[in-house]
């Protein structure tokens, strides 16, 4: 059976808990391509242990569609609102709710700064005054020390009805890969705002900060 050390790195080696991953585990190897030489800058990733043959007609594929590829809040479209908009369904039992403003470390107030210009400059949100629902930032540690700015929306959720059309389960998308050679999937590492909320429910999606005049904005667009 060996010593009880040999004994308790076997138990670590067959943990099944995901959480409990070892952080000594690596990254699949991957190598930069550049999808325009007009545009060094402009790259993608691909898996390094792709064969030959198959890395080649991926990184053709990647060059011949490089349009549909963008870099900037700026440069992604919003959809026609004829195509598809938000719409919240509000019980109408439930009253509005007004959280008191979050104060937060000079760190993290200049993540949110920068984060609000962003979303101004792309048109995503606009300044409201006299709100009925306002909401919270959070902000959540990403990899390599970056922040991620979300929106308590906790009170706005609970005024609306539950969504009766649940997401996948994961073992089904696992099982659906069965039989297939390779596996393609796309790293959407920044969520940018497409579709457009309906004017109506524009304001109560109000969240504020202690940036700009008032500090409390409204989405124009949202994440789909």
């Amino acid at each position: 059976m060996g010593s009880p050390e040999e004994q308790a790195e076997a138990l670590r080696e067959f943990e099944l808990d995901p959480r409990e991953e070892p952080e000594t585990k690596k990254d699949e190897p991957t190598e930069e391509v550049v999808l325009d030489p007009e545009e060094p800058g402009r790259t993608v990733k691909i898996g390094a242990r792709l064969n030959e043959r198959v890395k080649t007609k991926l990184i053709t594929l990647l060059r011949d569609y490089r349009d549909v590829f963008t870099w900037s809040h700026e440069d992604m479209p919003e959809i026609d609102t004829k195509v598809i908009s938000h719409y919240l369904s509000i019980n109408s039992e439930f009253r509005p709710a007004v959280q008191k403003r979050r104060l937060f470390n000079p760190e993290r107030s200049t993540a949110i700064k920068k984060e609000v210009e962003k979303l101004l400059s792309a048109g995503s949100i606009r300044e409201v005054k006299y709100p009925e629902w306002v909401a919270n930032v959070v902000l959540v540690k990403k990899k390599k020390n970056q922040w991620r700015m979300c929106v308590d929306f906790t009170d706005l959720n609970k005024a609306c009805p539950k969504d009766s059309f649940p997401l996948p389960r994961i073992d089904q998308l696992v099982d659906a890969t069965a039989g297939h050679g390779l596996l393609s999937f796309m790293d959407a590492y920044s969520g940018y705002n497409q579709i457009r909320m309906n004017k109506i429910d524009e304001e109560k999606t109000a969240f504020t900060t202690e940036h700009g005049l008032g500090g409390t904005w409204r989405f124009m667009l949202m994440t789909c």
